[in-house]
């Protein structure tokens, strides 16, 4: 059951599925809207945001004493006026199984993966903006472009649990676990703060850099993306997902079972905050041009050619 809905595919917002956001952006017109012969027999339809096929709209004139939820449903087949594709809507997050979202299962390349690589690359310092904000310190830009190598080289676009809502934090999960060493962590209070106690040999400078105590001393700590969790909010239909930034000191264990934990922390994924950056109107929009350029680069190694965003 989709909580939300785009008007068409691709790169436009999602919105809320309700009364107000069927009349207003769909109306009563083709191919959103197909008559029965009684009101309760109208047909809404739209595009799912996760996986741009075509869902029906149900609810959106029903009321109940529970106040009936209103919400978006596959068909698993093509609808006239809606783009359709089987393999997108077979790993859509509102149709897979959970079992089948292993981090190391793939699926076939599709539209949804190509829209995943071109907007990895074309959209690549908002990715950033997002994580830094919910890692809680400004990471370098080369911290940046190891996650987004990495999750070319791993094919993170493949991933059965990737879809068009949840690319920032799919990049950092596919992230490599990278040395903090030299990063600016003194604006995460608590990440400060579980240095300062669990790792005697580290030290943050005033303006928060990680460095060392003592130059002959050497300590290792890494941080990662793990545990990317999906459910769905039993109040209102939306998908929650999750995932865990974990830092751990490696200096006298290599092994992350033994290796001590300093920080952990959930992140909760808020796709409406990217979507929100991503359809700010260029004459408004401020731009990262070396993020965009490093992101290229990155990309065109591989082959890749992305259009330049405006």
């Amino acid at each position: 059951m989709v909580a939300h809905f785009k008007v068409t595919p691709g790169r436009v917002p999602a919105h809320r599925v309700n009364r107000d956001n069927v009349e207003d952006l769909l109306g009563r017109r083709a191919p959103w809207f197909r008559p029965g012969q009684h009101r309760s027999e109208d047909r809404h339809y739209a595009v799912c945001p996760y996986c741009d096929n075509a869902i029906q709209l149900k609810g959106v004139y029903k009321e109940t004493v529970e106040g009936a939820r209103r919400y978006g449903s596959h068909l698993g087949e093509p609808v006239e006026g809606f783009a359709f594709n089987r393999l997108d809507l077979e790993f859509c997050p509102y149709k897979i199984k959970a079992s089948a979202r292993s981090k190391s299962s793939r699926r076939a390349s599709g539209p949804v993966s190509q829209e995943l690589i071109d907007l990895a690359i074309t959209e690549f310092d908002r990715i950033v903006l997002i994580l830094r904000t919910d890692f809680g310190f400004s990471f370098s830009d080369k911290f940046a472009g190891r996650m987004l190598d990495q999750w070319l080289d791993s094919e993170g676009y493949l991933y059965t649990g990737a879809h068009l809502r949840n690319l920032p934090w799919m990049i950092a999960y596919f992230g490599p676990a990278q040395s903090l060493y030299g990063q600016y962590v003194g604006n995460n209070a608590d990440l400060a703060q579980g240095i300062r106690t669990k790792v005697p040999a580290a030290m943050l400078t005033a303006e928060g850099q990680l460095t060392s105590d003592k130059k002959k001393q050497f300590f290792k700590l890494e941080l990662q993306c793990l545990h990317h969790r999906v459910a769905v909010d039993p109040e209102d239909g939306s998908l929650v997902e999750t995932l865990k930034l974990r830092v751990q000191d490696f200096t006298r264990f290599n092994e992350p079972a033994k290796a001590p934990k300093v920080y952990e922390t959930q992140i909760v994924f808020d796709p409406d905050r990217f979507e929100a950056l991503i359809h700010v109107p260029p004459e408004r929009a401020w731009r990262n041009e070396t993020l965009l350029a490093l992101a290229r680069d990155i990309a065109a190694k591989r082959g890749i050619q992305c259009p330049i965003p405006e």
